[in-house]
């Protein structure tokens, strides 16, 4: 292959997904769909333009430019959720919403599979991505929505933070158990897979808790970490030390079998601005957003788009895991929300805003054909799916939010006599 071939194909793919991306913000919706149906478009499903068949040459050098956006994304999405995901998300009975809502999806998905005919490993990965909630789409309708500092906000982005954590930790068992090969399981096989888990938290735990001594201050002073990070010239230091530590991980991963996206969102987790400093902190999440957003994510997401197939005999599937996706995070949500004390249209709105699979969704479905858990036309399916979940849940949020009190709007404040009234004005519904 001639580099100029990778080169035109890069401005192609990048060109078009951007174009498309900018028209998604301008009708108020996640870029990434834009994205991905760009890379539908330029691919062999319509245009053909763009082959991404991995045995070419072209097909696997934009592979390699994807798995540096899964690298990037993914660690990015693990500074997001910060060390204290896992606290907020047992707050205001959160919990309770998280537990029934991944579970039930995740036993119908488990459940699907079996009538597909699927082992284990493909039963456990197709019910993980059945699971899955997007924090970075969650995020952005309740922003769009004014909705983020509401108790429903709350209860939405930790639920999805839970969400990303237990489907990185699934995922890594899913990988495991499928580089077994399949068919029936050996006790003694799958007791040396949880082993090698065991031993890849032990690590993280470990690393975690050498990280949190490097980063404990000394009284009023800076930590170790930040005092060696002082002492170092080059200006990137800090983000050079934060790739590295992604690198290791993602690295250990991959020696203990499982997939390296599982080891560089754990490394991003640990990644915090008391290890090093809360401006140097912001810089690296600055600088990752900027390479992530300005240029691997368009990529990476448009190289989705290509690998989508589309066939008659697909059609059916299609149908159905879109079907049992949205029903499963919809029932689910409706049956935690009335558990942790959601009634009315909060109610159903958590239904549908637990629904955005958006970038969670993808990687793993990436990940997943990559590895060969999954093949053209199951990945083509959770494409779909993630397609029409995300761009349904703002719309139907929006109506909804026409049926909201002031109190379901709007955060609250203290008042004298433990009572509470909303801070301010609600922002009227558009």
């Amino acid at each position: 292959m001639c580099p100029v071939d990778l080169i035109l194909a890069l401005l192609i793919l990048f060109g078009v997904a951007r174009l498309a991306g900018e028209g998604m913000e301008r009708l108020h919706q996640s870029p990434m769909l834009g994205e991905v149906l760009a890379g539908i478009l330029l691919g062999p499903s319509l245009l053909g333009w763009i082959d991404p068949n991995p045995a070419t040459g072209l097909g696997a050098s934009l592979g390699v430019v994807a798995t540096l956006g899964i690298f990037v994304l993914v660690l990015l999405a693990g500074m997001e959720l910060g060390r204290e995901g896992l606290r907020q998300a047992f707050q205001e009975r959160s919990a309770v919403v998280a537990a029934v809502e991944f579970v039930l999806p995740f036993l119908l998905g488990y459940a699907f599979a079996g009538t597909l005919g699927f082992d284990v490993a493909h039963s456990l990965f197709l019910a993980t991505a059945m699971a899955v909630t997007a924090l970075p789409v969650s995020v952005r309708i309740l922003l769009d929505l004014n909705l983020l500092h509401s108790r429903l906000g709350r209860a939405i982005v930790s639920v999805a933070l839970a969400n990303d954590l237990i489907a990185f930790a699934v995922l890594g068992l899913v990988v495991s158990l499928y580089n077994l090969g399949g068919g029936p399981l050996d006790p003694l096989a799958v007791a040396a897979v949880l082993l090698k888990i065991v031993g890849f938290v032990a690590f993280i735990l470990l690393v975690g808790w050498a990280l949190a001594r490097v980063g404990r201050a000394a009284g009023d002073g800076p930590s170790a970490m930040q005092r060696v990070l002082e002492r170092l010239k080059a200006p990137e230091s800090a983000f050079a030390i934060c790739i590295a530590l992604a690198f290791v991980l993602a690295t250990a991963a991959e020696a203990l079998g499982i997939h390296f996206a599982v080891g560089v969102f754990y490394a991003g987790v640990l990644i915090t601005p008391q290890l090093v400093g809360r401006e140097p902190f912001n810089q690296i999440r600055r600088s990752m957003s900027a390479v992530s957003f300005g240029l691997l994510t368009p990529v990476f997401f448009g190289f989705v788009g290509l690998q989508f197939t589309l066939n008659g005999a697909s059609l059916p599937l299609i149908l159905e895991v879109t079907a049992i996706g949205f029903v499963g995070k919809f029932v689910g949500g409706i049956l935690g929300g009335l558990v942790a004390g959601f009634r009315g249209a909060p109610l159903v709105a958590l239904g549908v805003g637990l629904n955005a699979r958006g970038m969670m969704e993808l990687i793993l479905a990436q990940v997943g054909l990559a590895a060969g858990i999954i093949g053209p036309d199951l990945y083509s399916a959770l494409i779909v799916m993630t397609l029409v979940t995300t761009l349904v849940a703002p719309p139907v949020m929006k109506r909804l939010l026409r049926k909201f009190r002031l109190e379901d709007v709007m955060p609250a404040v203290a008042l004298n006599g433990g009572r509470t009234r909303p801070s301010e004005d609600p922002a009227k519904p558009t």
